[in-house]
């Protein structure tokens, strides 16, 4: 009896390893089979990512041309760019200083 369980193991153990093998071989194939799959789809939604980016960032450029070349000046503030020190101890000149005097006189005289 011993003989014929010893005989059984041995003829099942070669039998064993090997549906082990084919089993391992199977996973392995299902695994890089999913890994490629994994790697066309990541790759794709890249590229169309990518598509996607470089379409919003396209801009239409308007170019507007006049004939006459006159210019237009618009009024800025001078403390937009200003620092907060130079906001706060700003003086005018001596020279602006009297021709504002110089302008106030001759508005009040006319």
């Amino acid at each position: 009896m011993k003989k014929q369980v010893v005989i059984a193991v041995m003829t099942l153990i070669p039998a064993i390893s090997f549906a082990k093998i084919s089993d391992f071989n199977a996973l392995i194939s299902e695994n890089s089979k999913a890994q490629n799959e994994l790697h066309n789809t990541v790759q794709h939604n890249l590229e169309a990512s990518r598509e996607q980016a470089t379409a919003a960032e396209v801009r239409e450029r308007i170019v507007v041309v006049e004939n006459s070349g006159s210019s237009y000046n618009a009024p800025t503030k001078k403390d937009l760019l200003a620092f907060k020190k130079e906001k706060i101890s700003h003086r005018a000149s001596e020279e602006k200083q009297f021709d504002r005097l110089a302008s106030e006189i001759r508005g009040m005289e006319e």
